[in-house]
């Protein structure tokens, strides 16, 4: 079908994916000179009689839908039909959206719950428009999300699902067992064959599961499981699957994967509130991190801490080598300012005038004795030190050299610690 074009304006470029429905293409309005998306709904072609009914039937869904105008919603530019005769092939003209499918995403587990939460609420937001409107959904899954390069939710496919029903006469199921919407989304009463704009935010508590979790509430091997599983079995808490998952997150996911309509949220627009509150208050780091990422970042912790050690016990062998050196203990004299900041790192207390002044006054040739206490977190335990016994660069200028060294060599490991870590959660 490329270079085709359908309804004497839309030129179609390249083909973007393939599903139940049909073909999603990229396409140039050739009118106003604009790239778009078609969707050509090739499920509808043929059927004599019947299909000219189901398209259009479709045709007239679209148009309602095409009413919608929200920006979590990809919007509808134009319908038509393309082929003759009883190869007529019905398709939709959509803005063309840059971005990543959720079920991209998913495979590639990066979903942290701040996104989930900010995302579910833009969804929330989406269907409370649709709603208010009278359009269901009906079929909300990750490969129906689109995520732009600004992180914003575009939801596709509003009503489609019902509309490309080519035995679909009414909001029930007929007797051909044509099931509208996905399986492993799908709510008890949608299953039964009575959707109703609860049914929506079921499918998006499954959403939700999915991504905090990395995998979908109910586990099954065809579509019968799945509705079995629906409609009989109950969903196992989010944090039984991933144990970081806070017990706010429980009861959201849980309260939508009420059977009972009815007890699930009121409407969209509060779950939306409840998912923003929820990522004011809960959202934190990585919903879910890969054992390699979790294993290099605890290696890097503890070399963190081990640095941190390290530079404790310099800087307090300095501090008492230079102190010493201000008492006429070393040959060489000490700055006083260089010996202060030397002290302060390793918090002991000054020795200046002042405080010599309100100490108690010590023999001219008494040895000075430091009791040096470190954090019990390095493993360092309370010792006695002498400046002689200091095992240590035996000159100030030394001293100062090695520290400076230390400290070049710890904040190089941390920054390096930060990148790794920073590459990681990635």
């Amino acid at each position: 079908m490329q270079d085709q074009v359908l309804g004497g304006r839309y030129r179609l470029v390249r083909q973007l994916g393939e599903g139940g429905m049909g073909q999603v293409w990229e396409a140039q309005d050739e009118t106003l000179g604009r790239p778009v998306a078609v969707k050509v709904i090739s499920l509808l072609t043929g059927g004599g009689s019947r299909g000219d009914e189901a398209r259009a039937r479709f045709l007239r869904e679209a148009r309602i839908t095409a009413q919608l105008q929200h920006p979590n919603i990809v919007t509808i530019h134009d319908l038509g039909e393309t082929g003759v005769g009883n190869e007529r092939v019905p398709f939709l003209v959509m803005e063309l959206v840059r971005g990543e499918g959720l079920d991209t995403m998913l495979r590639r587990g990066v979903v942290t719950l701040a996104d989930a939460a900010r995302w579910g609420a833009q969804i929330g937001d989406a269907l409370a428009d649709a709603h208010d409107a009278g359009i269901m959904h009906r079929d909300i899954k990750p490969s129906n999300i689109l995520i732009t390069p600004s992180r914003a939710v575009k939801v596709l496919d509003f009503g489609i699902a019902r509309a490309a029903d080519p035995y679909g006469t009414a909001d029930r199921l007929t007797q051909t067992g044509f099931i509208v919407g996905t399986p492993p989304y799908m709510a008890p009463e949608q299953a039964r064959g009575f959707p109703e704009p609860g049914s929506d935010l079921y499918a998006l508590g499954c959403l939700l599961f999915e991504l905090i979790t990395g995998r979908l509430p109910f586990q099954a091997p065809d579509t019968v499981g799945y509705l079995t599983a629906h409609l009989t079995q109950e969903p196992p808490t989010p944090s039984s699957v991933s144990p970081d998952i806070p017990p706010a997150w429980d009861d959201l996911v849980l309260t939508l994967l009420r059977k009972e309509p009815d007890k699930r949220y009121p409407n969209a627009a509060a779950l939306a509130q409840a998912l923003r509150q929820l990522d004011r208050t809960h959202a934190v780091g990585p919903s879910r991190v890969s054992p390699q990422t979790e294993s290099r970042a605890a290696l890097l912790a503890r070399l963190a801490t081990a640095m941190q050690a390290a530079h404790d016990v310099t800087a307090t062998r300095i501090a008492l080598r230079l102190r010493a050196t201000r008492l006429g203990q070393a040959d060489d004299e000490a700055p006083p300012l260089i010996a202060g900041a030397a002290e302060g790192l390793a918090g002991i207390p000054p020795t200046g005038p002042a405080s010599r002044e309100r100490s108690t006054p010590r023999a001219p040739n008494a040895k000075t004795k430091r009791e040096v206490a470190l954090s019990t977190t390095t493993g360092i335990t309370t010792a006695t030190s002498r400046p002689e016994d200091v095992p240590f660069l035996r000159t100030t200028s030394g001293c100062i050299f090695g520290t400076l060294v230390g400290i070049v060599i710890f904040v190089g490991v941390i920054a390096l610690i930060e990148v790794l870590l920073g590459n990681g959660s990635r």
